[in-house]
């Protein structure tokens, strides 16, 4: 597991329009150029909140990623909870 390329990732998307555009037209196949592990590539892919918040991707770019996908607040501090009790 490499976090440091999963945020890359989640910072290219965030900062760069190119790569926003280039992600959101084939996730797939952009999660693919960051060499990311079958785990990390599914939690993008599939905006598993969850997943990535334990994975240790730091809340400073996961806020702005699940915003970008229209994610409200109220959504994302649950997905972020999940699992605790």
């Amino acid at each position: 597991m490499s976090i440091y390329q999963v945020q890359k990732l989640i910072q290219s998307v965030n900062r760069d329009a190119k790569s926003r555009e280039r992600f959101f037209e084939n996730r797939d196949g952009f999660v693919k150029e960051f060499g990311l592990t079958d785990e990390e590539g599914a939690a993008i892919s599939q905006l598993n909140i969850h997943a990535l918040y334990e994975m240790g991707v730091h809340p400073l770019l996961l806020r702005p990623f699940t915003i970008i996908h229209g994610v409200s607040e109220p959504d994302y501090l649950n997905a972020i909870r999940e699992g605790d009790d």
